[in-house]
């Protein structure tokens, strides 16, 4: 009896909510261990896999030779301004993302001047050279724009900021800030379409890219995510572990009839896992579902480096050994444990013996 009143009144005072992800996972799966007579010694290891560094994380992008460049009569393609830009010591140490910009600049001038070139009735030798190498520069250019593409968003040190180590596991009211990282990531995908197709022209959009860039470093969500969906999915299969021994020791309810301790178990189901754990899984879902997919897009059709890959098929993916998809079988276990928990005691929702007893 000490016990189901202890038990009753965990769920009666909850005075507060709890401020952290760790708190409040701590707390339910106490109330769960008390109302249950069975102990949760909960385990819970923010640990995540380290982002790759610069150097693992960079594609090798075929530069042209300077002095073959100078050869070409790239005035003639109004380039020459922006190759003296790319070339000047300032231009070498670039960002990536300003590297992505100046390709995005340059093509379709390129284009422009070849198409030009081409529709031209009479060409001279000249001409005729000339056109052969621009033709060559644009398939180099055309080829090498997803590496480029991949590094600029990749290596830059905005997506290096999002799944960093350092931030703290992502509360319930932060999930929501993932709203702010969606149209970044939108010009993202968008620039990977453009990377696959021919003729385009520069987005009108290209002068907000930086500001994209300065949304995704100042709102840091890639790693506090998997931080919360680690601990989350730690205490779910912890908890049904918990659920599952409990009802493999001996029954709670006999004949399917709740008892005294079935009803505080059914006000911890309905006062802790309904109305604050799965707030929590809601809202860490419908985040995390969003920035599955703004970043899908891009590590499944930009080329990567072998460890950026690994991280990928470690982090977001779907592959089987992924963080999301523990989350997905630690959700469906702890799911069916309570659905076990609760239809041996006869209140399954729709279930009319508890009423009737």
């Amino acid at each position: 009896m000490r016990v189901l009143m202890s038990s009753l009144l965990l769920v009666l005072l909850s005075a507060c909510s709890a401020e952290t992800p760790e708190s409040l996972l701590e707390d339910y799966a106490q109330r769960v261990a008390n109302v249950i007579d069975y102990p949760i010694d909960l385990q819970l290891d923010p640990s995540i896999p380290a982002y790759p560094r610069t150097r693992d994380r960079w594609l090798e992008v075929e530069e042209l030779r300077e002095g073959v460049v100078d050869v070409f009569d790239l005035r003639r393609c109004g380039l020459m301004e922006l190759i003296g830009e790319r070339n000047s010591s300032l231009g070498k140490l670039a960002l990536p993302s300003q590297r992505l910009l100046y390709e995005l600049r340059f093509l379709p001038p390129l284009r422009q001047c070849i198409d030009t070139l081409a529709s031209q009735a009479v060409r001279d030798e000249d001409e005729e050279v000339l056109l052969k190498r621009l033709r060559q520069i644009e398939q180099i250019k055309r080829e090498q724009l997803p590496r480029v593409l991949s590094n600029a968003i990749f290596n830059s040190s905005e997506m290096e900021i999002q799944f960093s180590r350092n931030h703290p596991p992502l509360s319930m009211a932060q999930a929501s800030q993932i709203t702010a990282l969606v149209p970044a990531l939108e010009q993202f995908e968008h620039l990977v379409t453009l990377s696959e197709t021919t003729g385009w022209q520069l987005p009108q959009w290209s002068s907000e890219l930086e500001q994209h860039y300065a949304t995704l470093y100042a709102q840091p969500f890639g790693a506090p995510w998997l931080k919360s969906l680690t601990l989350l999915s730690q205490t779910l299969d912890q908890t049904a572990t918990a659920i599952e021994a409990r009802l493999d020791q001996r029954p709670i309810c006999f004949n399917n009839r709740p008892n005294n301790r079935a009803r505080i178990i059914q006000s911890v189901f309905t006062g802790w896992y309904a109305e604050q754990l799965q707030p929590l899984m809601s809202a860490l879902h419908r985040s995390g579902i969003q920035w599955r997919e703004g970043l899908e897009p891009l590590y499944t059709h930009l080329p990567l480096t072998p460890s950026l890959q690994l991280y990928f098929d470690t982090t977001l993916s779907d592959h089987e050994h992924s963080l999301w998809q523990h989350y997905i079988r630690a959700r469906d276990r702890h799911t069916a444990a309570w659905q076990r928990l609760l239809g041996q005691c006869g209140m399954m929702p729709g279930n009319t013996s508890a009423q009737d007893a």
